[in-house]
């Protein structure tokens, strides 16, 4: 196997795989905006950080629901068709979520506009991985494409919160709203005209006469410790967008997210270079304990450039963490169902998503950015805990 930042050179040589991971590159740029995006409108809108937090809760809770039923879709009928529709579901459910919000509709409109916004939560990310997994199948080389797609995360958590940041002080949130949309639409079409490196279609007849069945015992401890990840992913972008208000720092809000980003991707290209020996599942224990005592010690500090450093270095344990629970999951399950696999992970992520901007969100209303980081902690003792049961056989 090519060794060290040869690895990635390999990689990245093959056109084909190059220009299906940029489309998902630029297809799921709302990943990082859209939540932080909502938390700036409504509560730029209305006052309150715990209404945001609830319609933006919505909204990753509906994603929960409909991730695993699009990967499971995508798996039987093929990538393109899925990612147009839910594409163009996403800006139909950006549109009328910010006209609700501008018009002072009621909020179960607004929290109805929120739930299309999560159905049409793209699958660009398990797309993109499940076209990696195919082509590289059983080559060591697919460890450094995952570590490749986990830096192009990191990317897009760099670049997205800024952007999104920017375009709502200076322009208006609905500006940046409008720029998800637009990226996820544009992102998504080209990722769906490349058919020529979408996997094999599983249809429904070909499935009953081979039969390849996704173990829930073996899947939930998975998706348990996701929802504690993504408790912590969406509660820190509700609270740090909080810290920031209170510091009378909001223009910067994006860049204390990119703070925790820029660390991970660092992390990330590290461990694309490396050929492990433990089993992802034991990865995913290290790096989820790690990521949970990181965040210890922010409810104790109120200096901006040491919250900074702090998810700096808090920040190099995510990118790792995540590339092990995609082995994990390979590991774990057939080939034919990977897209609803990892489908069911990214549910377990929105749903952390949506309860810990929803609860996060509460409690810095009562008891400000402080004690919302210190709800972030909480939600890593979670983590640790339920990293505790995840296995692999691989």
């Amino acid at each position: 196997m090519p060794a060290g930042l040869t690895a990635y050179r390999t990689v990245l040589t093959d056109a084909p795989a190059r220009a299906f991971s940029l489309a998902g590159f630029v297809a799921r740029m709302p990943i990082s905006m859209t939540t932080i995006g909502i938390v700036l409108l409504v509560s730029l809108s209305t006052g309150s950080f715990g209404r945001a937090g609830l319609v933006a809760g919505i909204s990753t809770a509906a994603g929960a629901v409909s991730a695993p039923l699009w990967g499971r879709t995508i798996d039987r009928v093929g990538q393109a068709r899925v990612l147009v529709t839910t594409s163009l579901t996403f800006t139909t459910g950006l549109a009328l979520l910010a006209a609700s919000v501008l018009a002072g509709w009621p909020l179960a409109l607004t929290l109805l506009a929120a739930a299309v916004v999560g159905l049409g939560f793209n699958s660009s990310g398990a797309a993109v991985r499940a076209r990696w997994n195919h082509r590289l199948q059983g080559s060591p080389l697919l460890e450094t494409a995952f570590a490749v797609e986990a830096v192009l995360d990191e990317v897009i958590f760099i670049v997205g919160p800024v952007l999104v940041t920017f375009l709502a002080t200076a322009v208006h949130p609905v500006a940046a709203l409008g720029t998800s949309a637009a990226l996820g639409l544009v992102g998504s079409f080209v990722l769906a005209s490349r058919r020529s490196t979408e996997p094999p279609r599983h249809p429904r007849r070909a499935a009953a006469a081979a039969p390849a069945r996704l173990s829930p015992t073996a899947l939930l401890p998975m998706v348990f410790a996701s929802v504690a990840l993504g408790a912590i992913f969406g509660g820190m972008e509700v609270v740090v967008v909080a810290y920031a208000t209170e510091s009378g720092l909001l223009p910067y809000a994006g860049a204390f997210l990119m703070a925790w980003a820029v660390g991970s991707l660092v992390a990330g290209v590290v461990v694309g270079t490396i050929t492990w020996r433990r089993p992802p599942a034991f990865r995913f224990r290290v790096g989820a304990a790690a990521l949970a005592l990181s965040l210890v010690p922010l409810p104790l500090v109120g200096a901006p450039a040491l919250v900074a450093v702090l998810l700096t270095v808090s920040g190099m344990a995510i990118a790792p963490t995540m590339i092990a629970s995609v082995g994990v999951t390979r590991a774990l399950v057939p080939q034919a169902r990977l897209t609803e696999a990892l489908g069911w992970n990214s549910t377990g992520l929105a749903a952390g998503l949506a309860l810990g901007a929803s609860v996060l969100g509460q409690l810095v209303d009562r008891g400000g950015p402080q004690l919302g980081f210190t709800g972030v902690v909480g939600a890593g003792v979670l983590l640790i805990l339920a990293a505790l049961g995840v296995r692999s056989r691989g």
